[in-house]
């Protein structure tokens, strides 16, 4: 090159050219080149050389690898620094095999372990390329160059990216396509299209993704991978989010008005998610739209969760209070966390395109896959695949239990006109080979139904767990009578309330929360476990039976069949099958579903029993009191309601709030034996627990004391059972002076705090405290009056 560029205004640091140098080289006339081709390297990552060595660390590894740069490019080629991490080559009349391997011997260059002291540092790139055939106009050439290393360092760094002219070929600049798309937000140009989800199951549409798409008058439709990168980077991602998210609620609603319940899927940047008043506006909007909430899905990926989880499991939970389906997208290529999604209050994870492109291919993704269904369905979470493209796809999707697929195997994004709303229209679900076997004679039939129950049990024996045999058996079910939801109800061990365990297959007639409580006396459980016999209602609206009856009503349940789960001659719970058409099940139905539940009813047993025996680790066994443990993992659970009523089979939502706890410890028992410590422990617990209301629960905390939180209770009720223990403890002491026993010669020490559950530490703090400060109960003249 000309003298003019390689001695004057060089990068002081690297002595490459500087940026402004560099760009006036380009503009000058070459007539001696034929074409050209630029190479755009950004470093990955390199501030953190800075932050965890010296800067002056950053500035020697920053010329060696300009040194590197310099030794594997051409002699005739023009080399500058454009900033701080990045350099760019402009090769002249070299083909593009040839640019395109000099990309990768940089990328390896560069990527070679700098040796600083005892430290080898490595330092990896994202290389873009572009090239010019005519070998003037470099600057567009630059801009596409520079757009490919975004994109190999999106696709996940230390890569080299080759701009395609076949993605397009529109010479614009991002502050161009920023410009042009503000102008597309003011006039709406922006349109949403919709792909539709495939339920695997049933091979019916159930619902759509919007999609933004953008057709300029001018140019043509413009990719999103070209306009929304451009919307991220600037303020228009917001305004964007709000439009589309409107737009959709507004085609929900109409569609709904005319008839059809379509759930919509909407994307979130992480822009917006992150705003303080998101959660205001998709209220708002679903406010003066009038779009069903139910039917509103919102899509977030696993990168903007985990940004910032404890924010995200605030507005997720506030999103999920207006009636919102939340959705995880691309799941697998990020955190992947099982503890996070245990916290986030989701329905469904979407698995990335880039697993099911792998299905059946050279790079074979399918452990990976199944394992992400088995980790959603233990977790009762609906799994749906993206990218699906081919029927090998849909095949081993299907049989490894996928709920949806979405992709081009079944259609394309299509404007709102376009899309097929018939799917949506209320019809009986199909009966499949069943309807069939009627026509034969009784022999055949029951030689089908037996062979069917057969298949049933072994498949159930192979899922012993509680959760799995409640997604197992719907499968099994459907092949001979329609489902929407199937449920398991078990009786609490107190009789009072029965826990729910259901599976749906419609996302309009949503399960229930797992281990969600109802009261015995609502529920038909009571009617079946009085008369050990099935119940079948053909239309919950006209006909209601059992008060719980007209709640799932109103949930969209219009049939329903209640048949008895009986271990010997006991009632111990029933399995429902559930349907938003009426008058669709028949005693044929029930009759077979009495088998069924005869030939699973022990299987199912095991499971209740197994689930009893994980309730009954969180108890002590002296005291039959809860543990310590069980007391810690409250203090700390996100949702501690869930939590207490999945452990405890009783109802605390409406009682959470503002609690009281008592301290209580045993005093003067160093004349006791282990034998007898024990003994008196659960001589006070006994007494204790006499004087308890429903609202209660008591912890054994230590060897010698426990703690009791009441719900709801006020000062006055506090004092209440203090005066109660105390009036007992005298009349134990008096007792243990006539009978001699020890066990029951003693004394005890209590404290009492009053807040809210969010102060739970502090009040224990404040009881234990308390406690020790004052004298034992039987000293308290204060109480004896």
């Amino acid at each position: 090159m000309s003298s003019e560029f390689t001695s004057v205004n060089r990068d002081p640091l690297t002595n490459l050219l500087s940026r402004s140098q560099f760009l006036r080289a380009m503009g000058t006339p070459m007539p001696h080149i034929s074409s050209s081709s630029i190479v755009f390297i950004n470093l990955d990552r390199f501030r953190q050389v800075n932050e965890n060595f010296t800067y002056g660390v950053g500035d020697q590894i920053l010329r060696e690898i300009a040194r590197r740069i310099v030794q594997h490019c051409p002699s005739e080629s023009m080399i500058g620094r454009f900033g701080g991490d990045e350099f760019v080559v402009a090769c002249f009349n070299l083909p593009g095999e040839s640019t395109l391997a000099l990309a990768e011997r940089l990328l390896h260059a560069i990527a070679e372990p700098h040796r600083l002291g005892h430290h080898d540092i490595v330092v990896t790139a994202s290389i873009g390329v572009a090239a010019n055939a005519s070998g003037s106009e470099l600057e567009p050439t630059l801009v596409m160059a520079e757009s490919a290393a975004k994109r190999a360092k999106d696709a996940g760094r230390n890569q080299v990216c080759v701009h395609s002219t076949t993605e397009t070929d529109l010479p614009l600049t991002p502050l161009i396509v920023e410009t042009m798309l503000r102008n597309a937000l003011n006039n709406h140009d922006l349109e949403i299209y919709y792909q539709p989800k495939i339920q695997a199951k049933s091979m019916q549409v159930i619902g759509a993704e919007a999609l933004c798409r953008w057709r300029h008058p001018e140019y043509g439709e413009i990719p999103p991978h070209h306009f929304i990168p451009v919307a991220e980077a600037s303020d228009l991602i917001l305004p964007i989010d709000a439009y589309v998210l409107r737009s959709v609620c507004e085609q929900g609603a109409r569609w709904l008005a005319d008839g059809y319940r379509v759930r919509m899927s909407v994307n979130v940047s992480s822009r917006q998610f992150m705003q303080p008043d998101f959660p205001d506006l998709v209220r708002r909007i679903l406010r003066e739209t009038k779009m069903d909430p139910n039917l509103l899905e919102l899509e977030i990926t696993e990168r903007t969760a985990m940004q910032d989880v404890d924010n995200a499991v605030h507005v997720l939970t506030e999103l999920r209070n207006l009636g919102v389906r939340i959705a995880i997208d691309d799941f697998g290529i990020g955190y992947s966390s099982l503890s996070y999604l245990m916290r986030f209050p989701v329905q469904t994870i979407k698995i990335d395109r880039s697993f099911t492109a792998g299905i059946q291919s050279a790079v074979n993704q399918n452990p990976i896959i199944g394992a992400i269904i088995s980790l959603a369905k233990s977790l009762n979470l609906n799994v749906v695949a993206e990218g699906v493209e081919t029927v090998q796809q849909f095949d081993f999707l299907r049989d490894n239990k996928c709920d949806e697929i979405q992709g081009y195997l079944f259609g394309k994004p299509v404007p709102p006109t376009s899309f097929r709303l018939t799917s949506f229209e209320a019809s009986p679900q199909p009966r499949g080979a069943y309807a069939l076997w009627r026509d034969h004679d009784a022999l055949s039939l029951q030689l089908a139904e037996h062979e069917w129950l057969e298949r049933v049990g072994m498949a159930v024996q192979k899922r012993p767990r509680l959760g799995e045999l409640v997604t197992t058996l719907p499968d099994c079910i459907m092949e001979r009578i329609p489902c929407d939801r199937f449920s398991i109800e078990l009786m609490g061990e107190d009789g009072q309330y029965c826990a729910i365990h259901e599976a749906s297959m419609r996302d309009d007639i949503p399960a229930r929360v797992v281990g969600t409580l109802i009261p015995t006396t609502k529920s038909g459980l009571s009617f079946i476990q009085k008369t050990k016999s099935s119940s079948l209602c053909g239309d919950l609206l006209r006909e209601p039976e059992f008060p719980e009856d007209y709640e799932l009503g109103a949930q969209g349940v219009r049939s329903i069949v209640r048949v008895p789960l009986m271990r010997g001659q006991e009632v111990y719970g029933m399995f429902t099958l559930q349907s938003s058409h009426p008058n669709l099940y028949t005693d044929d139905d029930r009759r077979l579903l009495v088998r069924l539940s005869t030939r699973l009813g022990d299987t199912i047993y095991a499971a209740y029993l197994d689930e009893l025996r994980q309730r009954h680790s969180y108890l002590d066994q002296t005291t039959k009191f809860y543990t310590r443990s069980f007391f810690s993992a409250l203090r700390v659970a996100e949702e501690p309601v869930t939590v207490l009523e999945q452990v405890c089979q009783h109802p605390y939502a409406n009682h959470f709030g503002d609690v009281s706890l008592v301290y209580v410890s045993i005093v003067n028992t160093e004349h006791l034996e282990i034998e007898q410590w024990e003994q008196a422990m659960a001589v006070l617990a006994e007494v204790t627990r006499c004087n308890l209301r429903e609202n209660a629960l008591p912890f054994r905390i230590e060897s010698n004391a426990f703690i009791i939180i009441m719900f709801g209770e006020g000062p006055l009720q506090v004092t209440h059972f203090v005066r109660q223990l105390m009036e007992q403890l005298s009349l134990m002491q008096m007792r243990a002076k006539l009978l001699g026993d020890p066990s029951q010669a003693f004394d005890v020490r209590l404290g009492e705090a009053q807040g809210p559950w969010s102060s739970l530490s502090e009040l224990y703090s404040s009881a234990l405290r308390q406690a020790q400060e004052l004298p034992p109960l039987g000293q308290r003249g204060d109480l004896v009056r």
